[in-house]
């Protein structure tokens, strides 16, 4: 593989960590107002951007806060450090494309001596202890035919599409489904992988970044 002509771009809720940060403090501060958010998102009355919005707006949190809820609840997926070591090694573009939020990816990956790295993704503004979100898009941008989503993961692929011959794309959920319709090569797991089975997808299952590390570095067991 010719690494200077490929980048690789990865998801990081529950992809880069074992469980969704997002999903996790929602669950953590449900109640029955974002409840019904989420019957009004899944019966077509509010799109994504305004799910998002209004369920964050229901969280009382700080940013010291919620900056101590992602360094004390949430751990690396394991091989991720030996993959990131790799990347350096092999000097290959990498980038993270989220749906999440970027203040806590970044003191994520801070704890974890993890440097270097693009991240585009949304972001929090606190307000004491209320939240509201900014979106790495213009609010209402559609540019992939699929509803607006914040930070489309589509356009991003296809800017580094322009610059590389090859783009890898590792994802395991949601907001992966159309950008993994359109990568060179896609690992998928969880819900991103059922997604790519049902539509016919060609990608690699993987569990952890050991299997990835083995796919794309040649490296033997775990």
């Amino acid at each position: 593989m010719n690494w200077s002509k490929t980048a690789i771009l990865v998801d990081f809720d529950g992809t880069i960590t074992t469980e969704d940060t997002n999903d996790k403090l929602v669950g953590i501060h449900w109640n029955k107002n974002i409840e019904e958010y989420w019957n009004d998102f899944r019966n077509g009355k509010i799109n994504l951007l305004e799910l998002i919005e209004l369920q964050f707006k229901e969280i009382k949190l700080t940013e010291e806060e919620y900056t101590e809820f992602i360094l004390d609840e949430f751990e690396l997926t394991n091989g991720f450090e030996k993959f990131y070591r790799n990347v350096r090694k092999y000097n290959i573009t990498l980038a993270i494309v989220s749906g999440g939020f970027k203040n806590g990816i970044d003191v994520f990956l801070e704890k974890h001596g993890i440097k270097d790295i693009k991240v585009y993704a949304n972001s929090f503004i606190f307000d004491e202890d209320n939240i509201s979100v900014d979106f790495y898009d213009k609010k209402g941008l559609d540019c992939c035919n699929n509803g607006p989503c914040g930070n489309c993961k589509i356009r991003h692929y296809k800017n580094y599409k322009s610059r590389y011959e090859q783009v890898i794309f590792i994802g395991d959920g949601f907001t992966d489904k159309w950008v993994a319709e359109i990568a060179d090569m896609v690992f998928a797991k969880d819900s991103l992988l059922e997604y790519c089975k049902e539509k016919g997808i060609d990608c690699i299952r993987w569990d952890d970044f050991n299997d990835i590390n083995k796919i794309l570095f040649m490296e033997r067991g775990k």
